[in-house]
């Protein structure tokens, strides 16, 4: 009997058949898929990749599960680009499939993952010595040709998970509550501490530091600065826009500190967005395209300022000390509060530099929605950068 053909991989809603279900799940819930029914989710909420809910309908006798999730890249050329570069679809697929059993936290059960193999897989690690030799001029050049070259790769992705149809999912847009931010910085306490200083995670290439090619940032931040503050620079006022330009004179210095130790594993996007809080109290953990490495501050820092309006800072003195009571509680025993306050200070600051560096990375234009949570998350997480 001939080898089984593997299945080709979908990139399109219309490829995502019965057939195409019983090919890849079948055998795995002892059953065909006789008829599939797609909604897209998530609409306006992630900008690198597409999010759809199949509902299955199985043979009789079946164990499969009434829905499935079904993650694509973006089919928007540019964010699929800078994906495909950043490496988000391939650490998403592995993270799943190889580490979250091991993360600590709860996650939707993976179901099946593909892609294919890298045509090139010495370009990261070329890019990545071009980045350190060259100026930073140069290093801006070379992402434009290698964002040019993503755009239109031949790779193909599909991950698909368990749909969790109970969960109450927070709108990043309208702001989190603060019982939402407790819960959300507990969980966050509780993973940093299960992976402190945990060299066994990060010992795969793709899961990178998060001061990872600083010339990069610093170029990304050059080439945007003029029509940032053009556009935002009534809203977040000089004193911000001078803290900015003094990250960018000492980058090398402030980047630094992202990585210096005690770190930990970082989820690289903790934001309401990507929590689910289940009925019986569980709360699951989303989108695993940015896992990464660093300080535990920057995270802590990340999920604050983007999830609440800076009417809160009031309460932030409480917010930090119940991370901090949590990870210790948890066994870290290396990291005082006073070098979490420290972190914080640093990361708020460095958040809005990186605001700017990013800012022409990602295709908003398509979708009024994309526009105005960027534009949400800007003001307010500059709202949050302490007084000079």
């Amino acid at each position: 009997m001939g080898k089984k053909r593997k299945a080709k991989i979908p990139q399109s809603v219309g490829e995502l058949t019965a057939d195409y279900f019983t090919n890849v799940i079948g055998l795995k819930y002892g059953g065909s898929v006789q008829d599939v029914e797609t909604e897209v989710i998530g609409e306006g909420v992630g900008f690198l990749g597409e999010l759809h809910r199949c509902s299955l309908k199985w043979s009789d006798g079946s164990r499969g599960p009434d829905s499935v999730i079904v993650k694509f890249p973006s089919m928007i050329k540019k964010n699929r680009a800078l994906g495909e570069v950043l490496g988000s679809y391939e650490r998403e697929i592995y993270v799943y499939k190889e580490m979250v059993d091991q993360l600590g936290v709860v996650t939707p059960e993976f179901i099946y993952g593909d892609l294919d193999p890298h045509p090139a897989p010495w370009l990261e690690t070329f890019v990545l010595y071009l980045c350190e030799k060259l100026p930073v001029g140069g290093v801006s050049w070379v992402f434009n040709r290698v964002l040019f070259i993503g755009a239109r790769s031949p790779r193909k992705y599909l991950l698909m998970i368990e749909d969790i149809p109970d969960a109450r999912a927070p709108s990043q847009a309208v702001g989190g509550s603060m019982d939402d931010a407790r819960a959300g910085l507990d969980i966050l306490a509780k993973f940093h501490a299960h992976n402190w200083m945990d060299r066994t995670k990060i010992e795969n290439p793709i899961i990178w530091s998060v001061g990872r090619s600083p010339k990069l940032v610093q170029a990304s931040y050059r080439r945007n600065r003029e029509a940032f503050v053009a556009r935002f620079g009534e809203a977040i006022g000089p004193d911000v826009i001078a803290k900015m330009d003094e990250i960018q004179a000492n980058f090398s210095d402030y980047n630094a500190s992202l990585d210096k130790s005690p770190w930990t594993l970082i989820h690289g996007d903790y934001r309401l967005d990507n929590l689910l809080f289940r009925p019986e109290g569980k709360t699951v953990l989303l989108d695993w395209q940015a896992l990464a490495w660093g300080r535990a501050g920057w995270e802590v820092t990340y999920f604050i300022t983007t999830a609440l309006e800076p009417h809160h800072k009031e309460e932030e003195e409480m917010m930090l000390r119940q991370y901090h009571k949590v990870l210790v509680e948890s066994g870290v025993a290396d990291y005082d509060y006073s070098d979490l306050l420290k972190d914080v200070a640093t990361s708020k600051i460095m958040l809005a530099h990186r605001m700017v560096a990013a800012d022409d990375l990602l295709d908003t234009a398509k979708d009024n929605g994309d526009i105005a949570l960027v534009d949400l998350l800007v003001t307010r997480v500059v709202g949050w950068i302490d007084p000079v």
